[in-house]
């Protein structure tokens, strides 16, 4: 048996990019709390966190998302793929990823198809209305981008 495979640094980077830290606890618009890099079970109002310890916070946040990534994909998956999985599986959550059609394609083994399925989660409710996010689209596209990303690096033009 192998062994699942982690987020690497990149990874926690780009996570931590579109997350942003709080060092203090913020009210979300929808009622929850959140602190560090977007950390909301065990956050409430008057709670503050150093920086070192919200990364860590987001690492051990991260490990229940790592091994479902693992669970629900069959298709072999490269670093830099399994890395943009698990920051949008973060970030939409675990049901959302589970039964969205990036999952369906990957393990049909159409990466592209399964790449281009990032784009349609650049949408949230707004004041109960339904709209693209300019924060979600560049969050998508930095995903996109990572999956897509050749080992070696880019080619030359």
């Amino acid at each position: 048996m192998t062994e699942r495979m982690r987020i690497s640094s990149a990874g926690l980077e780009l996570i931590k990019t579109f997350e942003g830290l709080r060092e203090t606890a913020v009210r979300l618009p929808d009622g929850r709390w959140t602190i560090g890099y977007g950390h909301a079970r065990t956050a409430r109002e008057g709670l503050t966190i150093a920086a070192k310890d919200a990364q860590d916070l987001l690492v051990h946040d991260l490990r229940p998302i790592e091994s479902a990534v693992s669970v629900l994909i069959y298709a072999p998956l490269l670093q830099s793929q399994f890395d943009a999985l698990v920051s949008l599986a973060f970030n939409i959550s675990l049901g959302q990823f589970r039964d969205s059609e990036i999952v369906r394609n990957l393990n049909a083994g159409d990466y592209l198809a399964a790449a281009n399925g990032f784009d349609l989660w650049r949408k949230a409710r707004i004041n109960g209305r339904v709209m693209v996010v300019d924060a979600l689209v560049r969050r998508r596209a930095a995903e996109k981008s990572m999956f897509l990303q050749h080992p070696s690096g880019p080619s030359p033009a």
